[in-house]
């Protein structure tokens, strides 16, 4: 198994994401592009717990995609705080996988001396929707 990291512009994400995997040989992590490589590397650290937690747990990209672009239009219907994590809702397929990505992606970040709420600041300062109060996924 072989994996690509690349950093891409915002808006060359497939949905309003920060990270994303994308399966096939490589695998491929889009980043976010943002100013801190410490954040560059913490999202994409995710990506790569994410996905092979999923692959190892047969959950594929396809269902993730669903789950994530759905959470989004209910966001926009504020169905969601801006502030909700998809991959934290009870209905996502991938719940646990996420959860043990940003458990790592946490304590890294602390490794790092990174502060988690400006860390999130900088995520959110990405997307289009933080304009209206909409939170960007951190993570696929």
């Amino acid at each position: 198994m072989s994996y690509v990291v690349s950093q891409v512009s915002h808006r060359r994400q497939r949905y309003d994401t920060v990270g994303d995997w994308i399966p096939g040989q490589p695998v491929r992590i889009h980043v976010s592009r943002m100013k801190d490589e410490r954040y560059v590397f913490l999202v994409a650290l995710h990506e790569l717990i994410e996905y092979e937690l999923c692959r190892m747990n047969g959950i594929t990209d396809r269902e993730v995609v669903e789950f994530d672009t759905n959470f989004e239009k209910e966001r926009r219907a504020r169905l969601h705080s801006f502030d909700a994590e998809p991959g934290n809702d009870p209905r996502a397929p991938y719940r646990e996988e996420h959860g043990f990505a940003s458990m790592i992606e946490r304590m890294v970040a602390q490794k790092m001396g990174v502060s988690w709420p400006a860390y999130e600041r900088a995520v959110v300062a990405l997307s289009p929707s933080s304009h209206v109060g909409i939170r960007p996924l951190i993570g696929n």
